[in-house]
């Protein structure tokens, strides 16, 4: 009867793509620190750039991606004069793009619930 026990039959394979798993997508972008609009870079960040979303400079320690507020002086590389300013340009040789990594859609869309969207309807003019 203990010989039985582990021999129960398995189950048929799952179709591919009727549902399961979701593959997750990821892509590299890089984003204002002031207003998180998405910057679309060509080469690298100048010294003259401006947010085109809320016109804030974008060569900025709080840009960079050496900038930590624990840090001395808040940066990790050794810098010989302080920027005391973190958010507006400054002309340091170590500036590096923040680039971070984004999940990349959602998969499905959101679900609404219909009493929830009448309600949100009531408020549309």
């Amino acid at each position: 009867m203990d010989s039985d026990r582990g021999k129960k039959p398995k189950p048929p394979p799952r179709e591919k793509g009727s549902g399961g798993r979701v593959e997750t997508k990821f892509h590299l972008v890089t984003r204002c620190n002031n207003c998180a609009s998405e910057i679309q870079l060509i080469d690298q960040i100048q010294v003259t750039d401006k947010c085109s979303h809320c016109g804030t400079d974008l060569h900025t320690c709080r840009n960079c991606l050496n900038f930590d507020p624990a840090a001395r002086n808040e940066c990790v590389k050794p810098v010989e004069v302080r920027v005391v300013d973190k958010g507006t340009n400054n002309l340091c040789p170590l500036f590096e793009a923040k680039v971070l990594m984004e999940k990349k859609g959602s998969g499905a869309a959101p679900k609404v619930d219909s009493n929830r969207q009448a309600f949100l309807d009531l408020f549309k003019k």
